[in-house]
């Protein structure tokens, strides 16, 4: 379980996001940049779970200094594996490298991913500005049946795999379409490109959980 936040600095931007469609819990976030990273985790395909603040640990950083660390968020990925993230503007990055090197490697020790997500990736190319308007789609509500005739649609007669015009022709709802896509039953390629050239899919993932989100925040 995360640990409690206690207290927080006055001039920190304190607020949660309630992705009810996709997680039985809210979501903290201490920035505008911490609120933006949720919302692209969220609508990456392979993210099964989120918790901001998991844990504190205490780091030895190269120069021989001892410090403690709160990560600012855990990803628990749909193949069981889990990354922790630290989410920085890009400017920051460079004067605290060393706690950042601390960190990975105090958590891969344990098995752990680590990643530094930076304003740069979440913002990169439009990306969060396209996962908040998929958040909307999320909150949207459709019938099973319709839900269940769209993936029929995908299976039976596009072979798993579709463009969203290709699937709207066949009668199915787009708002539909982009519904289940933000509840993770449909996929889209790493890009989130919200268009009705995207090629949809249902989501069956293989491979590796922790490369395929690498590239969904435009990691190479």
């Amino acid at each position: 379980m995360p640990r409690a936040v206690v207290t927080r600095s006055p001039h920190r931007e304190v607020g949660v996001v309630n992705p009810g469609w996709l997680l039985d819990h809210a979501v903290e976030h201490e920035s505008s940049l911490e609120r933006r990273f949720i919302m692209v985790a969220l609508s990456c395909p392979v993210v099964r779970d989120i918790h901001h603040q998991p844990c504190e640990v205490d780091l030895t950083l190269a120069c021989g200094v001892t410090c403690k660390y709160t990560p600012d968020f855990l990803l628990s990925l749909v193949d069981g594996s889990e990354v922790i993230v630290e989410v920085k503007p890009e400017k920051f990055v460079p004067e605290h490298a060393m706690k950042l090197d601390a960190a990975r490697a105090a958590f891969n020790l344990q098995g752990i991913e680590f990643e530094a997500f930076t304003d740069t990736m979440i913002d990169g190319s439009g990306l969060s500005a396209r996962a908040i308007l998929l958040m909307r789609f999320g909150r949207m509500t459709f019938s099973l049946e319709q839900a269940m005739k769209c993936k029929a649609e995908l299976e039976s007669r596009c072979d798993g795999s579709a463009t969203v015009r290709d699937l709207v022709a066949n009668g199915v709802n787009e708002d539909l379409i982009w519904n289940l896509v933000a509840l993770h039953q449909l996929r889209v390629p790493a890009g989130l490109n919200l268009s009705e050239e995207e090629v949809v899919s249902l989501n069956q993932h293989q491979g590796d959980c922790h490369v395929y989100l690498r590239q969904w925040f435009g990691v190479a």
